[in-house]
């Protein structure tokens, strides 16, 4: 069983995807936790005016985003709407995205992401 305290875990604060300002982020769980395509956990908190740059990923992977607080703004290839606590966002793979707070208070956000599943082969 595998339980970790995102409040617990040490924050690294870094730019991501080079987006704007200084990010903490608390990476709670990676690939050698999952026995599925479940490869990544983490907590993250935007402050005001900064953002997760927008990028897409060169593996194949869809990421979803959970406003956990806050208000900003969300981008997926051409189309940008506003976010705010509780929504869930789903990137598809070779979707570009980005998460930017353009607010006065922080912005926390759950990040996950999934590898595409391997087709299986015919043979």
């Amino acid at each position: 069983m595998l339980i970790r305290n995102y409040l617990d875990t040490p924050a690294i604060e870094k730019t991501i995807h080079d987006g704007e300002g200084l990010i903490k982020s608390r990476k709670l769980f990676g690939a050698e936790d999952f026995a599925t395509n479940l490869r990544y956990v983490a907590q993250t908190e935007l402050p005001p005016g900064a953002s997760i740059g927008f990028h897409a990923h060169a593996d194949a992977r869809e990421e979803v985003y959970v406003i956990q607080y806050g208000t900003g703004r969300v981008r997926i290839d051409d189309q940008e709407r506003p976010v705010r606590t509780g929504d869930v966002i789903v990137t598809h793979v070779g979707e570009s995205h980005g998460l930017f707070n353009d607010s006065a208070a922080p912005l926390g956000v759950f990040v996950f992401w999934v590898a595409k599943q391997a087709e299986p082969s015919c043979g």
